[in-house]
């Protein structure tokens, strides 16, 4: 048998997921809001402010974040990491109560 489940690590893969889909998100929520601000009068920023993008933006920079906690490999790493990640957090929990 040329390949067994132990050849694959599954943390990494887990991990590294992450940040990717988190990059993804904020690639496509960059993305859409450019688009959506080109076809229509309102402006790049006011879009990006509204509703579902600046919550969009936030999931996506905590994927990421998370991520780069768990991929870190010094303590001071992980701990500037988790620094970001909180601030994150408080970001992402006031953009949801919010009502825009």
């Amino acid at each position: 048998m040329l390949y067994f489940f132990a050849v694959i690590d599954w943390r990494s893969v887990w991990t590294n997921g992450l940040w990717i889909v988190g990059t993804a998100v904020l690639l496509a929520t960059f993305s859409y809001t450019y688009w959506l601000s080109r076809t229509t009068p309102h402006k790049w920023a006011a879009l990006y402010q509204q509703r579902p993008f600046d919550r969009l933006f936030w999931v996506g920079f905590l994927l990421v974040l998370l991520g780069l906690v768990f991929t870190s490999s010094r303590w001071w790493e992980t701990a500037v990491w988790l620094l970001f990640t909180t601030w994150a957090i408080f970001n992402l929990i006031t953009a949801l109560r919010s009502s825009k």
